[in-house]
């Protein structure tokens, strides 16, 4: 028994590794995969050096406090602070500008009476009424996850605190020197009187209600017609839309070698029928496929999510746009599965070229993780696949509020995309 277990075992083991292509494909995958995903998770879990995204820090105010504020951000290690673009400073106009062109996400705007607001607020007179509060704006690309924007606040929060009492505690303790000066009619020593001012520039506490002098306020660049954030079926909907869309690239490569070897091709040989037509015909089906397959991944969000607690997809401003973007995708996809069969000669080759494909170009695109917290040279990376111009695409419609004008670098990108791979499957493909 154990010599025909050992026979079978070898047969299969010969058979398998006679398609040294398809175990080429079979072994590279998990290779892969694991290198795109450290690469793209390395800030993550980097202790230092490396930041998970950059930050953009317009400090408007003169005083001290804003000046703390920026400082804490720079030595915090949680972000890479930007406080000047090619050379000069930057202003709020230009941060905006750099988060409507997608070159970063996230902005604070510090206000030119910040160190002001927080001494009147704490020092002045407030006629019975509540201290006015100092306000640092964050001005936040909609499509970026709350899980990024939360951190961010949160340093702010506790940063805020600590350059307000960098300016109100030695502020106080000269009050109070003053004070004792006046009851005592003997001045307090200059020595003194600085040491304890400087002691107190270092203190985290004034007591209750100090928090209250200082908010943050949300927003996102003017012009982006959006007016709330993205919820977590926005940011997944389209994500794993484009995931199961580009899987039906193997589906349709399989298709086409099955044709092959039933010999169905040597009987269309007999007909006058092209190269070009046949692609065609067999892309046609599956373009009408993947349209069938968004729509109801779109469906999900909008009347199910809802139904388990969920938010509900938002279809935005210009639901047309979407219609758009959905077509060049699905011509993308379907032609890297013309593509795919004109390359691979084995279901192995087939199954591992397709599924090498589709895992790791969905991890590049930003499907798996958010593109803009990968090294700036994985971000670049991503451009070469269609996930990151329709995964963008998709979010500007949904998320930021745009229409048919803005999404055209994507629409252009989707199809040079299904043009190429058109075009090199039309040239390699044969009928055997």
């Amino acid at each position: 028994m154990i010599r025909q277990i050992s026979a079978i075992a070898w047969k299969d083991l010969k058979i398998l590794f006679k398609d040294t292509g398809g175990i080429f494909w079979l072994f590279l995958m998990p290779v892969l995969f694991i290198f795109v995903m450290t690469a793209a998770l390395g800030n993550q879990f980097s202790s230092g050096g490396d930041s998970p995204f950059n930050i953009l820090v317009v400090n408007e105010d003169s005083g001290p406090a804003g000046a703390q504020l920026v400082a804490g951000l720079k030595s915090s290690g949680g972000f890479d602070v930007e406080t000047e673009w090619d050379s000069a400073p930057l202003t709020r106009e230009k941060a905006e500008q750099l988060i409507v062109s997608k070159e970063r996400n996230i902005a604070v705007i510090i206000p030119a009476d910040f160190s002001a607001t927080i001494q009147q607020g704490a020092f002045g007179a407030t006629g019975g009424g509540p201290p006015k509060r100092a306000q640092i704006t964050l001005v936040v690309d909609p499509a970026l996850s709350l899980q990024f924007v939360g951190p961010v606040k949160g340093a702010l929060a506790g940063l805020s605190q600590q350059a307000m009492m960098f300016v109100l505690a030695p502020r106080g303790i000269e009050m109070f020197l003053d004070q004792v000066d006046q009851t005592l009619g003997t001045p307090v020593p200059p020595k003194l009187r600085k040491m304890l001012q400087e002691r107190a520039a270092q203190g985290t506490s004034m007591g209750a209600g100090m928090d209250s002098l200082v908010e943050i306020k949300e927003t996102q660049p003017a012009g982006m017609a959006i007016e709330s954030f993205p919820n977590s079926t926005q940011q997944n909907v389209p994500g794993y839309t484009l995931f199961g869309l580009f899987f039906i690239s193997g589906v349709l490569a399989t298709s086409i070698l099955e044709e092959k070897q039933v010999g169905t091709f040597r009987r269309l040989l007999a007909a006058p029928l092209s190269r070009t037509a046949f692609l065609l015909g067999k892309l046609t089906p599956y373009v009408f496929v993947n349209l069938v397959q968004v729509a109801l991944m779109f469906a999900v969000g909008v009347f199910l999510m809802p139904l388990i607690g969920a938010p509900a997809l938002n279809l935005g401003r210009h639901p047309e746009a979407l219609v758009l973007i959905s077509v060049v995708t699905s011509l993308s996809a379907t032609g890297l599965g013309l593509l795919l069969a004109a390359l691979a000669k084995t279901h192995t080759q087939v199954g591992g070229l397709g599924a090498l494909l589709a895992v790791i170009m969905a991890a590049l695109g930003g499907v798996m993780v958010p593109r803009f917290v990968m090294p700036q040279f994985m971000q670049t990376l991503g451009l070469i696949t269609p996930h990151a111009w329709a995964l963008d695409a998709y979010q500007d419609v949904l998320v930021r509020g745009y229409g048919l004008g803005h999404i055209w670098p994507g629409i252009a990108a989707l199809t040079g995309f299904a043009v190429l791979f058109f075009g090199v499957a039309l040239w390699q493909f044969s009928w055997d």
